[in-house]
């Protein structure tokens, strides 16, 4: 039964501590104190065998009362669970091994190797579809709006996570890395000569800003005298437009400029 007095149980756990290291000390089961522990524990076969059978009764019931952890104290086995994978992670990282299985080395100086990589890929795509699907965030499960594949809050952590700069460079290895081997930038689906297959092409090209896309009318600018309202006339060019308002010999804050395209469409690429 465990003890209510913090007092009290500090005291015993202090004891327990000393009766343990005096006994390794000595070579002894920590358990017993009689016999010699077993190759690799610290308890002899016999105290081995019932400190099992015990654990083996206390997570059958946990099981069938559907308990987390097997009954265990969930934040501290959480915690233990997360120290003991940083402990992992850092071995393999040292062996020059993949930090998920540990069996092979990765490639580009990377952490993970290929084949793990790609696991955790399709694991994610399958999460991202399902979640799509419902109308939940892809990260947290909240619901989104709009149709966004991420909630307000997910939207902004990522935004201060992510540097526009590392987010950028990222993307153009990943262009040339797809570009090389010939598959769809976006997709990865393959492709012969074009960046994109058709499908994300034209998707691409129907997200493209304004003064991306090719103008399918011809340019109209026309120059309009503010004092008077006159329009001095309708011109197919900036320079043009420039020309006639420096005949007019009027400065550029007496005219104004209107339009029917964007100015930087016209500016040469």
């Amino acid at each position: 039964m465990p003890l209510k007095d913090p007092a009290k149980k500090q005291e015993r756990d202090r004891r327990n501590r000393q009766r343990h290291a005096a006994r390794t000390a000595q070579g002894l089961c920590t358990r017993c104190g009689r016999l010699p522990p077993e190759p690799g524990l610290k308890m002899c076969a016999g105290c081995a065998g019932k400190r099992r059978a015990a654990e083996k009764a206390r997570r059958d019931k946990a099981r069938t009362q559907g308990k987390l952890y097997r009954g265990r104290d969930p934040e501290r086995c959480r915690r233990a669970d997360r120290a003991a994978d940083e402990r992992r992670r850092r071995a393999r990282q040292a062996a020059g091994l993949c930090t998920t299985c540990g069996r092979r080395q990765p490639d580009d100086h990377r952490s993970v190797c290929e084949p793990c990589r790609e696991a955790r890929r399709a694991i994610d795509r399958r999460r991202y579809a399902i979640r799509r699907a419902a109308g939940r965030c892809v990260r947290c499960t909240q619901p989104t709006v709009d149709g966004l594949s991420r909630c307000g809050r997910c939207l902004a952590l990522e935004k201060e996570r992510v540097s526009p700069e590392r987010e950028s460079a990222v993307s153009r290895k990943r262009y040339a890395r797809r570009r090389a081997r010939g598959e769809c930038v976006d997709c990865k689906a393959p492709v012969r000569s074009a960046a994109r297959c058709p499908r994300c092409a034209c998707r691409s090209n129907s997200r493209a800003p304004e003064r991306n896309l090719a103008v399918l009318w011809p340019p109209q600018i026309a120059v309009i005298e503010l004092e008077t309202g006159d329009e001095l006339g309708v011109f197919e060019t900036e320079s043009e437009a420039a020309a006639c308002i420096a005949f007019a010999r009027l400065r550029p804050d007496q005219v104004e400029i209107l339009s029917n395209v964007p100015l930087m469409a016209l500016s040469p690429s």
